[in-house]
């Protein structure tokens, strides 16, 4: 599944390096980012479940995946606003479309966002997606 949704993000917006890791390792990581660099990391999974629908078992990760971009130190919220914008129209949205498209998962009709502090420095500006990643187990 992991590789799938790597492939979409990917394909949403090449300019975005994407990343599959938890937290502490992807802190260790993100250390080596320029600014201007812009990634997404997939927060590693530690919960799901399994259901049975019309005689298909189905596997359902509930998936965070931070789009961030590194900028310039000392923003003020308007600008980071501004920012979240673009990263907002350069890979969010893109990546939902591309998601449901891509008849990989199950398709998603409210993807949850957040727009959290900063987690690896202190000039990182993100929008997390939340959703449930539904796919069939053969």
């Amino acid at each position: 599944m992991i590789a799938q949704l790597k492939q979409i993000i990917q394909s949403s917006n090449p300019d975005y390096i994407v990343e599959f890791e938890e937290s502490k390792m992807m802190n260790v990581k993100a250390d080596e980012y320029p600014t201007g660099a812009k990634f997404a990391y997939i927060e590693e999974y530690v919960s799901g479940s399994y259901t049975k629908e019309k005689y298909l078992h189905k596997k359902i990760l509930q998936i965070q995946v931070y789009f961030c971009m590194f900028t310039e130190l000392h923003v003020d919220a308007i600008e980071r606003e501004a920012i979240r914008e673009q990263i907002e129209s350069d890979i969010v949205i893109p990546f939902m479309d591309k998601y449901n498209a891509s008849g990989v998962f199950d398709k998603v009709d409210t993807f949850k966002f957040s727009t959290p502090l900063p987690r690896f420095d202190a000039n990182e500006v993100s929008i997390m997606l939340q959703f449930d990643c539904k796919k069939v187990k053969c």
